[in-house]
């Protein structure tokens, strides 16, 4: 598949995932949305057609991508290069674990949401997404704006140390509790 079959726009990514995970090609799976973030300001991610050249990483000051547990648990994230989707293992192992990075030392730390409570309840104005001159830091999508409820909440569901819905896990801890027994990288 391609991620041209699907509502997206570059660094819109809670948006493109959004409405993603409301396809129903995925009612009937387990479906979990993940947000990328951690300490600091920007992760690096391998495998991103945002690269400046192939070879080099892409750093995303936080990231959303769709997991779907169909008999594997499998990443669907417009705009990776590895394919759509992708097996988790490979996904993970590739875009977070080149060979010079321990697992136990990344600064990668996932938020999984139940796609069902993400779709229920996100809200961004998209105002993250402007510099204080008003500009836009990427061209916004044509579709409306998702707000849900008063205020928008994306940056609070980005920053790990908030309450926000879901559970926080480690990149490590997430490997060994969704990935172990799974395909070999």
């Amino acid at each position: 598949m391609r991620r041209e079959n699907f509502l997206y726009r570059s660094c819109y990514c809670e948006e493109n995932i959004w409405h993603l995970a409301r396809e129903e090609r995925f009612h009937e799976l387990e479906t979990v949305v993940v947000i990328v973030s951690g300490e600091g300001r920007y992760r690096r991610f391998w495998f991103q057609a945002n690269a400046e050249n192939p070879d080099a990483p892409v750093y995303w000051d936080y990231h959303v991508i769709l997991l779907v547990y169909d008999k594997d648990w499998w990443v669907w994230d417009l705009d990776t290069r590895l394919g759509l989707p992708v097996l988790a293992d490979i996904y993970f192992h590739k875009t977070f674990l080149q060979q010079t990075i321990d697992i136990t030392r990344t600064d990668v730390i996932l938020r999984l949401i139940s796609a069902e409570e993400y779709v229920g309840k996100l809200s961004s104005d998209r105002s993250h997404m402007k510099l204080p001159s008003g500009e836009w830091l990427a061209p916004p999508p044509e579709w409306p704006m998702i707000i849900q409820g008063k205020d928008p909440n994306l940056l609070d569901w980005i920053n790990i140390h908030h309450a926000a819905p879901g559970e926080v896990l480690l990149l490590a801890d997430f490997i060994r509790d969704y990935l172990a027994g799974t395909t070999d990288s």
